[in-house]
């Protein structure tokens, strides 16, 4: 593997990344809290994750790396959400059904960005990890970092202070600290260091699971950063090697998971590496909910935009920099993202080999802390290279196992929707005649493959006329049309 430098939160540098175990990766991803669709800024964390993901993988091999994405499905949000939607239903049936919905939609955000599905997601309600988080509870209580206070369960944070660091992820300062204050919520502002809350004691209206301490009846349910530290524990244990999440999770809950595990788990650095994305900004602005000028997935769509030019997008920023989104920069990013997918069909179908030398190149600048603006730049030199006659498709399409833009699946689709029988001339290249598609009438490429074949014809008895015709009809079906020495180059505009 070459050597990976990522720049660690926890000690604010740069560190080569140096695996807890020769043979698999754990890394630990907050996921979204499901009670509403998540947003572009949210989304930018999933997409930086994926290209972290890809990046391991590329360096070490597919099965080298266990990643684990968490689903809150209960928290104060989704309890509030799905009452006021769903008010005639049990509150728990309630929550499931409401938190089902919006995580659907969810990973259907995932797919449309191309990012990979995690090999473990987890959920908070999920049995397993209620009981692991009860235990959690019991350990910290047992080793008198938590307390007990009208029904709920809380941690001292002052007390926990004084034997080891906190707030070592924002360099808190404790000094404005006041004993005995405790907050319920499961968000409070940054900066605002209270006793948190482990086990929300239970309130009318709201789900409930049975909790035994020591004795002690506590109906109730877990607070939202015990949720994490469980989760993350019983699928990679403690220690593990990286977590990911946005800047704004850094503080309080990233830093009380950190406080959570130190303590129940006896794992004085839960995790070796802290990785945080900056925010996304829109004209200049935060991004979020509250804000209002958040947009989702299915704003692109509905303005005609491929995700994937979001994707595009992220690449050309640096996951640890600001990223300041505007309609005119996605749309120049589809231009981008058109302009790759029309190169890579330049290339023809012959794949060649891998070049080497623009691989170590590609990976040196992914492994400088996922420098991505830098790997889309020797995606560029790929292009302006000799390289590329014989080897550039195998090495773009090696290339997009980290950049995830679909490559190959755009390619494919192209010549699969254009290729005809090797008695006419309309393939793309010469390369490509031997791949043949059986369409019904029914089929969507059915209709193209007719006006392809039909154009071929006119233009072979030189009637330019009807040939201007039926390029007109198939632009229309939205795909652009090239005549080359070759025959039709066809490809989606």
């Amino acid at each position: 593997m070459n050597k990976l430098f990522l720049y660690n939160t926890l000690t604010r540098k740069k560190e080569e990344f140096r695996p807890i175990k020769d043979n698999e990766i754990g890394l630990y991803t907050c996921g979204p809290t499901v009670y509403n669709y998540a947003h572009i800024g949210n989304l930018r964390s999933y997409i930086f994750a994926d290209i972290l993901v890809r990046t391991l993988r590329y360096n070490l091999g597919e099965e080298k790396v266990k990643w684990v994405m968490n689903i809150t499905d209960v928290d104060d949000k989704t309890i509030r959400d799905s009452k006021i939607k769903y008010p005639d239903l049990p509150s728990m049936e309630a929550l499931q059904k409401f938190t089902k919905e919006y995580e659907e939609y969810f990973w259907q955000d995932m797919q449309s960005l191309n990012v990979k599905t995690p090999d473990i997601i987890t959920h908070a309600t999920d049995q397993k990890y209620i009981a692991g988080m009860q235990e959690l509870v019991k350990n910290i209580v047992d080793k008198g970092y938590g307390y007990i206070k009208e029904g709920s369960v809380y941690f001292d944070v002052q007390k926990f202070a004084k034997n080891h660091k906190y707030g070592n992820l924002i360099n808190l300062d404790m000094a404005g600290f006041k004993a005995g204050t405790r907050v319920d919520a499961d968000e409070y502002e940054k900066e605002n260091v209270q006793d948190f809350v482990l086990w929300k004691g239970y309130k009318e209206g709201e789900p409930v699971w049975e909790f035994d301490l020591n004795g002690e009846k506590l109906p109730g349910r877990p607070g939202w950063h015990i949720e994490c530290s469980a989760m993350g524990e019983l699928e990679l244990g403690c220690p593990f090697d990286i977590h990911t999440g946005g800047i704004d999770l850094k503080f309080p809950h990233h830093e009380n998971e950190i406080a959570q595990s130190v303590v129940g788990y006896n794992c004085e650095q839960p995790i070796n590496y802290w990785l945080h994305n900056e925010h996304l900004l829109v004209d200049g602005q935060r991004m979020g909910k509250r804000f209002k000028n958040f947009y989702t997935v299915n704003d692109l769509k509905a303005k005609g935009i491929n995700p994937l030019a979001y994707r595009y997008l992220c690449l050309q920023t640096g996951y640890g920099k600001p990223m300041n989104f505007t309609w005119d920069a996605l749309r120049a990013a589809e231009d981008g993202l058109k302009h790759l997918y029309n190169q890579v069909r330049e290339l023809g179908r012959e794949r060649g080999e891998v070049d080497s030398r623009f691989k170590e190149k590609f990976k040196e600048e992914l492994n400088d802390d996922l420098n991505t603006s830098q790997a889309m730049a020797v995606v560029k030199d790929l292009f302006k290279s000799r390289i590329k006659r014989d080897n550039g498709l195998a090495t773009i399409l090696d290339f997009d196992k980290v950049l995830g833009l679909n490559l190959y699946e755009e390619l494919r689709t192209t010549y699969s929707t254009t290729s005809t029988s090797t008695s006419t001339s309309t393939s793309t290249s010469s390369s490509s005649s031997s791949t043949t598609t059986t369409l019904q009438p029914e089929d969507p490429g059915f209709k193209l493959k007719e006006l392809i074949e039909k154009r071929q014809k006119a233009r072979d008895h030189k009637n330019f006329e009807e040939s201007d015709q039926l390029r007109d009809e198939i632009e229309k079906l939205g795909y652009v049309v090239e005549d080359t020495k070759d025959g039709q180059r066809i490809y989606k505009k």
